[in-house]
């Protein structure tokens, strides 16, 4: 068989294998068919053609914590057969100072990939930032070997024990320039001026011996014995005494010891250059500035709501992110190949529960021989229990983990006591309690039994002051009826008991899609003073509450915004504070702070007629959030369409999302009427 021949067939099998695997991904990760698919259409050419590369493969995975990047990649691995090969790398672990170690790591491990198609990982990559949180320079060209490995492919390296001596070089002149630009002096070899600040920037510091030789540090540290041998052995080329070198030391500044340092280098073993040209590199990394709904951890925020939010991110939001942790020329290393997780839906969270159920189910067969049946509420209380759709998978885990697995043994105990020859075990929820009924082969019922879950987050959402939840239920209700008359989009969920410390409702508000005008602008303040209209207009003015602060915060920016910055008010002009950093803004002056007044005072006289005309439909939303602690939209609509006495409710019904505005319509109906004007 000829080798053209021979190639093709391994080309066709490997074909195969990877469309084996893409199955395989799909069937053990839930919610990631589309990022398996983007994975899997890079890592194609890669697994080809290795050896036709001119540099790395690098596919980046940017996502919620929890979103399943890190088990994705090692799946992955596993299923190519490929562990020998595969390196994965923490960068948190190289965020202080010992990542002026991770150069000889990276090339300790790698050394064996050498021209050969590995796989590497760089997980957690959010934590290699080289721009601070002010936009600063981090300096943080100790993982400048990052850049060199995802830019080339290509790296040069000391070999074997050399490379001690040549970290401590890098975390020596780390210091030394530190040191120098905060005025630290040093003259004959001793710190004469800013000693304090010498001793706070090498703390830590040694070069021969991690302890000093049980020496402090001091001023004199460089006449010391543990720098005096560190550099007597980095000149192990030169023919240095150590005589001669403290000769030397005792008449040092800075600038000497750089130069004797920087001797010293010369006669280690010349480097090498390790190829690593034909890897896959996979950077996975958390970016909270594309994700801005990372932060929050309330349980009651709508998984649905949460992905449709994550949908909309694009790779110009991922760039736009990396630019507030990285350098330009770094991401552009980056390259192109982003592939951004969605967080998971209700319906993933619901199947990843079954199938951890299932999961459990099988233990208990094989290790007990009885069969599990799950009651649809067990499922129910451990998605209300440990889903925090911002978290990802984990807490669900956990969830399980304390309700369902640990329980196990208690069934297992009651059944052996009992002694019953069970058949199967049917496992449900009901107010706060498991029932448990044992079935023997028939599926006639031997025993029964209940035991209290313990329950946390579900907890929190339970009533505990009845005129509390009232008052929140009138104050969200008023948020959701205006948003709901005003906008004519109905809110996704209204909650009046939330299982956050940091609210006890919210009305997740359905805004129109990416685009703001003077009307939803408008509407938007509407909305934010629902609450404080809709509790004076219930409890009078005087017992109006502290929740409104929010509200009130988010009106004025509003109002501020559209004035000064949108052009809603007399004048269409760019309005600042008076300062010179902005040439192109009319100064502020009481005018527009009056316009901004006077459009809040005009929308909350709005939002009061609204909820005038409508207060039999804010009451009765009101009232039902006072015994539940949420509302959907689906029964939202409902209450709209049945209390509600604005005549479109019925008649033209409420407008869809994705064609809110039928700007394109406009366009066209209005060429029409001139083109046929033209006619005539």
């Amino acid at each position: 068989m000829n080798t053209q021949l021979l190639e093709h067939k391994d080309l066709l099998h490997k074909k195969e294998v990877l469309a084996q695997i893409k199955i395989q991904l799909k069937e053990n990760f839930i919610g990631l068919d589309q990022v398996i698919d983007e994975v899997m259409n890079l890592v194609g050419a890669w697994y080809l053609f290795p050896d036709a590369q001119l540099r790395p493969t690098v596919i980046n995975l940017w996502g919620l914590t929890g979103s399943g990047k890190t088990a994705l990649i090692k799946k992955l691995v596993e299923l190519l057969a490929h562990e020998k090969l595969f390196a994965m790398f923490d960068m948190g672990e190289f965020e202080s100072d010992s990542a002026s170690w991770f150069k000889n790591i990276l090339t300790n491990d790698l050394e064996y990939f050498h021209e050969k198609p590995g796989i590497i990982c760089l997980d957690e990559f959010q934590f290699a930032r080289t721009i601070g949180k002010n936009g600063d320079e981090l300096g943080k060209d100790k993982l400048r070997v990052i850049w060199d490995l995802l830019d080339s492919g290509k790296i040069s390296y000391i070999p074997g024990g050399h490379s001690y001596y040549i970290g401590r070089v890098e975390a020596l002149f780390f210091r030394i320039q530190k040191a120098m630009e905060r005025g630290v002096i040093l003259s004959n070899g001793i710190i004469t001026h800013n000693e304090d600040i010498f001793l706070q920037i090498f703390y830590g510091f040694y070069f021969e011996d991690e302890s000093r030789g049980g020496t402090p540090l001091t001023k004199e540290y460089f006449l010391s014995n543990d720098f005096t041998e560190g550099l007597y052995y980095l000149n192990s080329g030169n023919d240095l005494s150590r005589e001669l070198i403290k000769d030397k030391l005792a008449k040092a500044s800075f600038e000497d010891i750089v130069l004797m340092v920087e001797d010293g280098l010369k006669t280690r073993i010349a480097t090498k250059q390790m190829d690593l040209t034909q890897c896959l590199i996979f950077v996975l990394g958390n970016l909270d500035e594309a994700y801005y709904m990372s932060y929050s951890i309330n349980p009651d925020i709508s998984a649905d709501d949460l992905h449709k939010a994550t949908q909309k991110i694009t790779i110009a939001h991922i760039k736009e992110a990396l630019q507030k942790r990285f350098r330009n020329e770094q991401i552009a290393r980056l390259g192109n190949n982003h592939v951004i997780y969605k967080s998971f839906s209700k319906s993933h969270f619901v199947l990843f529960i079954k199938n951890e159920l299932e999961r459990v189910k099988q233990f208990v067969s094989h290790r007990f021989g009885f069969t599990v049946n799950f009651d649809n509420s067990v499922i129910d209380i451990i998605y209300n229990e440990g889903v925090f759709p911002a978290q990802g998978t984990r807490p669900v885990l956990t969830t399980i983990k304390n309700l369902v697995e640990c329980f196990i043994s208690k069934i297992v105990v009651e059944m052996m006591e009992k002694q019953l020859t069970v058949a199967t075990v049917d496992w449900a929820f009901k107010e706060e309690y498991f029932l448990i009924k044992f079935k023997d082969s028939e599926g006639e019922i031997l025993h029964s039994f209940k035991d209290e879950v313990v329950l946390k987050t579900e907890k929190l959402r339970q009533t505990s002051n009845l005129d509390i939840q009232a008052h929140t239920a009138v104050h969200e209700a008023g948020h959701g009826v205006l948003a709901t008359l005003t906008l004519r989009l109905l809110p996704s969920v209204i909650v009046s008991k939330s299982a956050s410390n940091s609210c006890d409702g919210f009305c997740m508000v359905t805004q129109p899609e990416d685009l703001v005008t003077r009307e939803t602008i408008r509407s938007n303040i509407i909305i934010s003073l629902g609450g404080y209209v809709a509790e004076k207009m219930i409890f009078g003015l005087h017992n109006t509450s502290s929740g409104v602060e929010g509200d009130i915060q988010d009106a004025t920016a509003e109002a501020n915004k559209a004035i000064k910055q949108y052009a809603m008010g007399k004048d269409p002009v760019l309005v600042a504070l008076e300062s010179g950093d902005n040439e192109n803004a009319f100064f502020h002056h009481e005018q527009y702070v009056d316009e901004a007044m006077q459009l809040i005072k005009a929308c909350e006289i709005e939002a009061f007629e609204i909820l005038s005309r409508n207060k039999l439909l804010l009451l009765k939303i009101a009232e039902y959030l006072t015994v539940h602690p949420r509302m959907e939209e689906e029964t939202i609509g409902a209450f709209v369409k049945q209390y509600s006495v604005e005549e479109w409710v019925r008649k033209e019904g409420f407008k869809n999302k994705k064609h809110y505005f039928d700007f394109h319509q406009s366009i066209k109906s209005q060429l029409q009427e001139l083109e046929t004007a033209l006619v005539l």
